[in-house]
């Protein structure tokens, strides 16, 4: 029969004694025991005489359980220990380089990181938002959005909410609008920026479609945290270091049923900054009921002071009718770093929760990118509208 201290009766001097008795207590307080179990508040019998030098005997109390007081003590330690962690990563400096921190600006979005950001192609719902706006009509969707996106080893952090709706009015214009805040480094240069998008998107004919962007970015980032200091000249002085308003256009063409190419232009005022790169992108990419498979090139001609490249791929299979498996591959010729993602997708006919991982194989100094996103499709008409299933054009 097992016995526990906090049901047994022990003499009140005892419990003077030192924590080490009372965790001695609680250790061996539930062995096994062949004697009969004591009731709580009974009293001890069949008491020893008291040796020489030791404590008299005094009236019997109950001892409160040690073994919850112990557990408390250890759940305690525990969070202390995740806290301490916590606050030890988030002051930690940035350990890659701010160009990998920033990714050329782009929004992070579950399935496009997921598939190496090969999506210009097949990327619907707010997908097209973020990649190339012209395939916002290939979809019938009513989506909204919420992400969060994490990067441990520059501390980034990514909010946003953004909607899609593939048919705004009688004459078929798509039309979607987002917003993100974003932040890393917070030890060091702590750059943080809004990111504001509106885009419309128009089907011309059966085979081709048309869309443009509005881009509205506001970043700021720590004073003086240049090797000048605090110099307006070297860190621009007071307010948001950058405030512009920009676009990005894309068109899409599908050629035969599930096979599409695309071309796209981001930033096209030609900002002439990294914060804000002119970049060009063009996809090809294919995709059934069952899977889909796409590969993308860009240039980025702002960000390096000569025009690098990317080369971008990616698929994903559907699984039941709910699941979709992702993975892709990318190499930044900038940065030389390869990257290899993952992504796995639950789709409900009015839902779906979304992740993805990114991690650099290839580099000198790795990062990697954690997504989430959930999503929510409403149909006004009562129809479900499940995710990223495309409709022809």
């Amino acid at each position: 029969m097992a016995k526990c201290a906090s049901q047994l009766l022990i003499p009140v001097r005892s419990v003077g004694r030192s924590p080490a008795s009372l965790l001695l207590l609680a250790e061996t307080g539930c062995q096994e025991s062949p004697k009969p179990r004591l009731l709580r508040n009974s009293p001890v019998t069949g008491r020893k005489a008291p040796v020489k030098n030791s404590y008299p005997p005094g009236p019997p109390v109950s001892v409160p359980a040690v073994r919850s007081t112990g557990r408390l003590t250890v759940r305690a330690a525990f969070v202390a220990a995740v806290l301490v962690a916590s606050k030890a990563a988030w002051a930690a400096p940035m350990s890659i380089s701010p160009e990998q921190a920033y990714d050329l600006g782009q929004i992070p979005s579950p399935r496009p990181v997921a598939m190496g950001d090969a999506l210009n192609a097949l990327g619907v719902s707010t997908s097209a938002l973020y990649l190339n706006p012209a395939n916002m009509p290939l979809a019938r969707v009513y989506h909204l959005e919420g992400l969060v996106a994490y990067g441990p080893e520059s501390t980034r952090q990514t909010y946003g909410l953004a909607i899609v709706d593939s048919l705004l009015n009688a004459g078929h214009i798509s039309g979607g609008v987002g917003a993100t805040w974003s932040d890393y480094d917070p030890q060091g240069t702590q750059r943080q920026w809004i990111d504001g998008r509106l885009a419309l998107a128009l089907p011309l004919g059966d085979h081709f479609s048309f869309g443009v962007t509005g881009r509205w970015l506001r970043l700021g980032q720590t004073r003086g945290a240049g090797p000048f200091g605090a110099d307006n000249l070297s860190d621009g002085g007071s307010g948001p270091m950058y405030n512009l308003i920009t676009f990005d256009a894309g068109a899409t063409a599908s050629i035969i049923d599930g096979l599409r190419v695309s071309v796209v232009g981001h930033n096209l005022t030609n900002p002439g900054s990294a914060l804000a790169p002119t970049t060009g992108a063009a996809g090809i990419g294919y995709t059934t009921p069952l899977f889909s498979l796409e590969m993308d090139g860009l240039l980025d001609f702002t960000t390096w002071g000569s025009t690098k490249g990317r080369v971008m791929g990616g698929g994903e299979v559907f699984l039941a009718d709910r699941y979709a498996i992702r993975a892709g591959w990318r190499y930044d010729a900038g940065m030389n770093v390869n990257a290899a993602s993952v992504g796995f997708g639950y789709i409900d006919p009015r839902w779906s929760v979304e992740a993805a991982y990114r991690h650099d194989i290839l580099s000198e100094h790795a990062s990697s990118l954690m997504v989430l996103a959930f999503r929510y499709f409403y149909d006004a008409l009562g129809n479900t509208s499940p995710v990223d299933q495309p409709d022809s054009l």
